[in-house]
């Protein structure tokens, strides 16, 4: 059985979207809590275009479908919130209330998650998040208003 998915939203520069770290920490607590896209291999975006008008930036959208064609790595909103309930139900107290927090953001957020599978064997760690910046683009387009 094939998974189709409706066009998802990000919010993000003018100039682009933010690309991720492909070294990066692969928390998904932290992605959500801390780091917001910087310093992990994930790019947020969300199912729901109204739920993240309180982030700056431009609106893009993007196609799950085109994403997962081209072998990345998709977690739909009621994915994450699964994973998000499972950390909070095995993990510490402390790492518990961070869990806590990220299903209360992603919640509001209808937050998705892009985990990006680049072979990077041949691209210089120092260059990797430039070269993901260029490749990632394409996945992504303006809404027009």
């Amino acid at each position: 059985m094939t998974v189709t998915y409706n066009t998802h939203y990000r919010k993000d520069n003018p100039k682009g979207i933010t690309p991720p770290d492909p070294d990066g920490d692969k928390d998904i607590v932290a992605h959500i809590t801390k780091h917001r896209g910087m310093k992990t291999p994930y790019t947020s975006v969300s199912e729901d275009q109204n739920s993240i008008n309180h982030f700056s930036g431009i609106l893009y959208k993007t196609e799950p479908n085109q994403i997962i064609g081209d072998k990345h790595k998709f977690k739909a909103h009621s994915e994450l919130m699964d994973e998000l309930r499972s950390i909070m139900a095995t993990s510490s107290r402390k790492e518990k209330i961070y869990a806590q927090r990220a299903f209360m953001l992603a919640s509001r957020a209808k937050e998705a998650l892009v985990e990006w599978e680049f072979i990077l064997n041949k691209v210089k760690k120092k260059d990797r998040i430039n070269w993901c910046y260029y490749h990632i683009q394409k996945y992504f387009r303006r809404v027009e208003k």
